[in-house]
């Protein structure tokens, strides 16, 4: 993961591209669903405290936006909320699909996906009251500017929930949550 790091962005997409986080090694199943199925137990299995970071339902009634969407389990659990207005962007055509096809398993769960940069996201100022990223932002080549644009799209009052790897050594792999909206 060290080489991401400093990657170009289209090294960085090609990357992703290949394989979305947690696909090859979580993503089991005789069928789709059962994959989605088998890469979310697994995440939340060895992440669980992403539960109480993103505090999903906060967006009940928001306009909420995820960062980074990969296979898609995160913006699964936002969409069940039932936001506002809930948009998903990604580098990768992989994740976008994933996420929409997963989307699609469950009855009524919507979203806005497109393929996005986090460098120069494709939204108006002050477009979401909580802008969401989890384990996304530092593979962009600016993460200053991806921390940047979170903070332009976010409504004043809004909170940005994202976390980085504050140490890209696999042994040490410490994580570093930002959680409010003064990250510019």
């Amino acid at each position: 993961m060290t080489e991401l790091a400093t990657a170009s962005k289209s090294e960085v997409e090609n990357f992703w591209n290949a394989a979305s986080c947690g696909e090859v090694a979580y993503a089991r199943g005789a069928d789709f669903q059962a994959q989605m199925k088998s890469q979310a137990d697994a995440r939340y299995q060895l992440e669980p405290y992403i539960y109480d970071f993103a505090r999903f339902s906060d967006g009940r009634g928001k306009s909420v936006l995820e960062i980074g969407v990969g296979m898609g389990s995160d913006h699964q659990l936002w969409a069940e909320q039932q936001p506002l207005r809930l948009c998903g962007v990604d580098l990768t055509e992989r994740a976008i699909a994933f996420t929409s096809d997963r989307l699609a398993l469950f009855s009524g769960l919507k979203s806005e996906l497109r393929r996005a940069d986090a460098e120069n996201l494709p939204f108006p100022d002050a477009s979401f009251d909580i802008v969401y990223s989890w384990g996304v932002l530092h593979h962009t080549p600016d993460t200053q500017k991806a921390f940047a644009e979170a903070a332009r799209v976010l409504r004043p009052g809004g909170a940005v929930a994202a976390a980085t790897a504050a140490s890209l050594d696999p042994i040490v792999g410490f994580i570093s949550s930002h959680r409010g909206a003064s990250l510019a």
